[in-house]
């Protein structure tokens, strides 16, 4: 895990078939029709079309315009598994695995906030704003009623229990405007991370 593999490489192409990946062919399917639209005006890595996509869910859904440097170059094989940090990671093994890669709590806090995007119970699927934190405050898991159990992943629940990431996620329930300015400059440095760059980007 400590290796300089990983990172925005556009090796998600060869690793569809990892449980931790389970989902993802649809979207990547039609990120590659995208890309064929996109190279026929000027050629682009599939990890800059990931990057840039990732940016423009959240902007549409109403989340922050974030800035994606271009020119990311492709990895032509996967990368090693284990490189994900597992969903059932307590708040202590989430910390760790963020920080091998340089990223801080406040940095894991506010990149687990797209959570707030997609069907994990975490407010309106289709818009990207801070419900994600009000949720995880209320510990809706621990009502006996229902569905209520299926709210998030074991590592979301698992963020409330750490005094840290409590901090952050009181701080960005509160405040949605610090929330995007720290989603975006987590995010700029989550697709930055790791990359191998073309020599004229």
């Amino acid at each position: 895990m400590d290796d300089d593999s990983g990172g925005m490489n556009g090796s998600i192409s060869f690793e569809l078939d990892r449980p931790e990946n389970k989902g993802l062919k649809k979207p990547l399917k039609i990120l590659v029709e995208a890309k064929k639209i996109v190279d026929e005006k000027q050629p682009v890595s599939m990890a800059d079309m990931i990057a840039v996509a990732g940016a423009e869910a959240v902007s549409l859904c109403g989340g922050p315009k974030i800035p994606v440097r271009l020119g990311r170059l492709d990895s032509m094989v996967p990368d090693p598994e284990g490189k994900l940090p597992e969903e059932t990671l307590d708040a202590s093994g989430l910390k760790q695995s963020f920080q091998r890669k340089g990223f801080s709590t406040q940095e894991l806090v506010a990149l687990s906030g797209a959570h707030t995007l997609g069907s994990k119970g975490f407010g309106n699927p289709v818009i990207f704003d801070n419900a994600y934190y009000k949720v995880l405050l209320e510990k809706p898991w621990l009502s006996s009623a229902g569905m209520t159990s299926m709210v998030g992943l074991p590592s979301d629940r698992a963020l409330v229990d750490d005094d840290e990431c409590l901090r952050w996620i009181s701080k960005y329930a509160d405040d949605q405007d610090l929330f995007f300015e720290d989603f975006k400059n987590a995010y700029i440095k989550l697709v930055n991370s790791g990359a191998k760059w073309r020599r004229d980007s």
